[in-house]
Parts: C-alpha cells; sequence; structure tokens
C-alpha cells in the first residue's frame, strides 16, 4: 500500500488521494490536507477550528525544551532512557512486519527505537514542530526510515480505518488528551481484535501517594498529580494490566483489543434455595408481592425442596395457561401462589 494512501479523511474515514502537485492530500469538500517536508497535517478541514488548540500550543511553545526535559527526567529518576523505554515496547509483544501506531510521538525519542524493529511504524503527533525535530533527529541518527510514516494529527480524530494496525502505544502526553475515554476509544478503534494497547504518563503509583517522593514531584510539575485512568478503559479490553515504572512515578496500561463485553453464560443455574440464573435474575424480573405472600412463595419452595424460582416458574407458568386471554380474572393467578395443604 502507498503510505499516503493509508491516511483517510479524520472526520469521514473515506480515502484520500494525492494532490496531482503532491502538495497535499485530497478528500470531501475543503478537505485539503497540506504534505509539509513528506509529513501530512490531518488536523483541520476548511472552516473547523482545532479542538486541541490549547494542547498544541502547549507542546509548540515547548518543541525546543522538550529533549532537555526528557533528559533531566530521565536523570533525577535514575533510570536508564533506552532500556526504560525498549522495556515499554516489550508490552506490545510485537512481530516480524507488524503495523504499530505510535500516537504522541513528540521528537521521536521513542520511534528512534522503534526503528531497530523489523516492523512498520506510524508516528504522529498534535504539534508540527515535534515532528519535524524528530524528523531531523533520525536523519542526523542515520535511521532507515523506509518503514516509517510520520504524520500531524489529533488523537480524538485519527486518520485510519478500523482495525488498521497491529498495536498501538502511546508514553508521555496522555494526561493532556482533553478527553481520556475517547482518547483511549479512538485508539483502541484503530487497532485489530487481539491487537495490543499500550499507554503511559505521569501518575504517581497509589502507595506512593502521601509519600514526600509524590510531594516532591508534584511540586516541581502538576502533571504528576494525575492518576492512572483505569476508569477510561474500553469494555472491549482484555488481558488488562497496570503498572507503574521509573520508580512508580508513571503509570503504564497494557490490553488486548477484545470485541464487546466480555462474554457471560447467562443459564448457568445457581444452587441454593434462591436458584435461577442470570438470565431468570436480571432480564426475568416481575413487580413485587406483599411481604405475606413472599413469605408464603418461600416456604411452598422450601417444602418441596425446590428453588424459589423453581417453584415460581412452574407455579406462574400453570397460571398463565389457565388464565382466561382477556386477563380479567386476576384471582385466578393469585390463588396459584398459595401454599397447598
Amino acid at each position: 500500500m502507498i503510505p499516503e494512501l493509508s491516511f483517510v479523511s479524520p472526520w469521514t474515514r473515506q480515502p484520500l488521494t494525492k494532490a496531482a502537485d503532491g502538495s497535499a492530500l485530497l478528500g470531501g469538500p475543503d478537505e485539503r490536507y497540506p504534505l509539509i517536508d513528506g509529513i501530512p497535517q490531518l488536523l483541520i478541514r476548511s472552516g473547523q477550528v482545532q479542538a486541541s488548540s490549547e494542547s498544541q500550543a502547549y507542546y509548540r511553545d515547548r518543541a525546543s525544551e522538550y529533549d532537555r526535559g526528557n533528559e533531566v527526567m530521565f536523570a533525577m529518576l535514575l533510570a536508564d532512557e533506552e532500556q526504560t523505554r525498549r522495556d515499554m515496547f516489550a508490552q506490545l509483544e510485537l512481530r516480524p512486519d507488524s503495523r504499530l501506531l505510535e500516537i504522541g510521538c513528540g521528537t521521536c525519542r521513542d520511534t528512534i527505537h522503534l526503528l531497530d524493529m523489523p516492523i512498520d511504524v506510524f508516528a504522529g503527533d498534535l504539534s508540527l514542530e515535534m515532528l519535524l525535530t524528530g524528523q531531523h533527529r533520525l536523519r542526523r541518527a542515520g535511521k532507515d526510515t523506509s518503514r516509517l510514516h510520520l504524520f500531524c494529527a489529533d488523537v480524538m480524530h485519527l486518520p485510519f480505518t478500523d482495525g488498521f494496525f497491529d498495536a498501538a502505544y502511546h508514553f508521555g502526553g496522555f494526561n493532556l488528551f482533553p478527553d481520556h475515554r475517547q482518547a483511549l476509544a479512538e485508539i483502541t478503534r484503530v487497532v485489530r481484535p487481539n491487537g495490543r494497547v499500550v499507554v503511559g504518563d505521569e501518575g504517581i503509583a497509589p502507595w506512593l501517594a502521601n509519600s514526600e517522593f509524590a510531594r516532591i514531584l508534584e511540586n516541581s510539575n502538576h502533571l504528576f498529580r494525575h492518576r492512572a485512568p483505569l476508569d477510561c478503559i474500553p469494555v472491549a479490553a482484555r488481558q488488562v494490566t497496570c503498572r507503574w515504572v521509573l520508580g512508580g512515578s508513571f503509570y503504564l496500561i497494557s490490553f488486548v483489543k477484545g470485541q464487546g463485553e466480555p462474554p457471560l453464560d447467562l443459564d448457568v443455574t445457581f444452587p441454593g434455595r434462591r436458584g435461577g440464573s442470570h438470565r431468570t435474575r436480571y432480564f426475568g424480573k416481575l413487580e413485587g408481592v406483599s411481604p405475606a405472600l413472599r413469605d408464603q412463595v418461600l416456604g411452598a419452595a422450601a417444602a418441596e425442596g425446590i428453588s424459589v424460582v423453581a417453584w415460581l416458574e412452574r407455579t406462574l407458568g400453570r397460571a398463565v395457561q389457565n388464565a382466561p386471554c382477556d386477563g380479567a380474572d386476576d384471582q385466578l393467578v393469585a390463588n396459584s401462589f398459595r401454599p397447598k395443604g
């Protein structure tokens, strides 16, 4: 597949075509995405305002100091940056020729190591300035970028079809995403079923929340006050893990993309007095009865040595079969509840 044609409209998800002069990718009406130094800007459609302008401005202003900040962070946490990043990549369980999305790639500090693997990397960021800095880093390092595709896009509107990637990775900017739940949902959308998602950012481990370690970090950088967004993980996630790295100062969430909510056998019968199954208990609820009639039902079921659900299903079934079609004789149904003898 031609790299440029791997991208779709971030708004309609329809295919894009390359302009005849090679200056842009084109979509529907008012959709023209410029190519700057080979990097498509898949952010703004004519007449629309970029929703993440605050985050974009933040990174634009910090592009020049971003790298130095990363070096300081790993140094103060007494961590080897390259080894830490490679340990995080291992969570992706990538195979040769995998197709990986790296969203929020910044100045390509992760990308430069990902290129050592025999995989296709689509590395994107909200900030064009960050990407251009990263592109320069890769060129300066003499990296083979033949399997790398840089792009400028918003994590809330990724320019890819459903299930396009084998895995997705993000580290270091999640706390600044405007909607954590939507961001995780969108990242998960573009990963195939059984593919892996790994995301991480600043967030002190719970057991360190009241430590001086936490107070020192949070005093210097308010982003450390964030906590792992476990409640934002999609319901389709399977094999979920959350670990804390860099001395417990960053969370790292990993999961496999499943399909829908976890499966559940609704018809397994429960033992005991109540009996029934998830199907009868959840989907088969009826209106309540008087306390006196409830006690009669419980007693009748116990006397026969069967569960309450079994007794109710049998008795109600008989009552419905014998009831007049117009439902006028309510007493017939009520009498069916009365224990015999």
